[in-house]
């Protein structure tokens, strides 16, 4: 019998604010076709990877949000030597960008119920590959800095909710079109190179790169995702933000935005260097940088969709 392991985060918000322990809601609906393990630490993911590889499970099911799938991926690559057995992405973050990009449907416990059943069936078992992108040996499907770093930041400031998100975004758009002083739009300042060509800034609004099409909310800025199969959508933006914010419908529906200082390129690597340590974000998680950083092309992940 083939065997799914899931991985449950603790630390995911929605762990978090549950009124009781998860344990047994997954166990229920797999039965004897699955294993289950909870963890709270990375060290405790390098744990769960080593034991699943050695015991030779066949799915690996992250439960959480794009920051947890982040992780996992991470890890288990290591553990793997980066040849991955499908994932099962059980959705529970606010986003879920990357289910969303391959239209996965359903809760975490529906999804893992169709996937029991279809297992246990001997059903074919959809997959689909989606690159992700290096930094420091860490994989992610989203890159950003500048307006991108800054706005995740003051979100998590406020406390994550889906009200509070929108709320953010209306208000940033209003302060932008005022032409309003806002801490979100002081930019980056610093050295890019797309595939070692220099972008003509030397301080932007922010770059956002991603192998999924959305960052969450309903934008699809980053439509060419998937153009390539060894390169990801970059965006270097150095617009004025009232600029922007009259752009955001194009942001928005995926459409191309005609304008000097807004470069969309695919690429397999984007340098930067700074004078000044900045913050960055990998799937929604924030990381500091004490000046140079790139972003490279990485492994490709096979996705179950069931």
């Amino acid at each position: 019998m083939k065997k799914i392991g899931v991985i449950v985060n603790l630390n995911s918000r929605k762990y978090k604010l549950a009124k009781k322990h998860p344990e047994g809601v997954f166990e229920k609906i797999g039965q004897d076709s699955v294993i289950v393990k909870y963890t709270k630490s990375i060290e405790e993911i390098v744990d769960v990877a080593r034991e699943f590889k050695k015991t030779g499970i066949d799915y690996i099911a992250p439960s959480g949000g794009d920051g947890t799938l982040h992780h996992v991926i991470t890890q288990f690559a290591k553990v793997y030597n980066n040849n991955l057995p499908p994932i099962l992405i059980l959705k529970g973050g606010t986003m879920n960008n990357v289910a969303n990009s391959i239209n996965l449907k359903g809760d975490a416990e529906s999804i893992l119920q169709r996937a029991v059943i279809a297992i246990n069936n001997g059903k074919y078992i959809n997959v689909v590959n989606r690159k992700t992108m290096v930094i420091d040996n860490n994989h992610c499907f989203l890159f950003g800095n500048g307006l991108v770093a800054d706005f995740l930041e003051t979100y998590y400031s406020i406390g994550k909710s889906y009200t509070k998100l929108v709320g953010l975004i209306f208000s940033s758009i209003y302060e932008a079109l005022a032409n309003q002083h806002s801490h979100l739009f002081k930019g980056f300042e610093g050295n890019i190179k797309c595939d070692a060509e220099s972008m003509p800034y030397s301080r932007v609004l922010g770059i956002l790169a991603g192998t999924v099409e959305t960052i969450g909310m309903g934008f699809y800025p980053l439509y060419r995702a998937n153009e390539h199969k060894d390169k990801f959508h970059t965006i270097v933006c150095a617009m004025k933000p009232g600029k922007l914010a009259k752009n955001v419908l194009k942001l928005k529906n995926g459409t191309p935005i005609n304008h000097k200082d807004y470069i969309e390129k695919v690429v397999s690597t984007i340098e930067i260097h700074s004078t000044k340590p900045f913050m960055y974000t990998m799937d929604g998680d924030l990381y500091r940088c004490d000046g140079s950083l790139t972003v490279s092309v990485g492994i490709r992940v096979p996705f179950i969709i069931v």
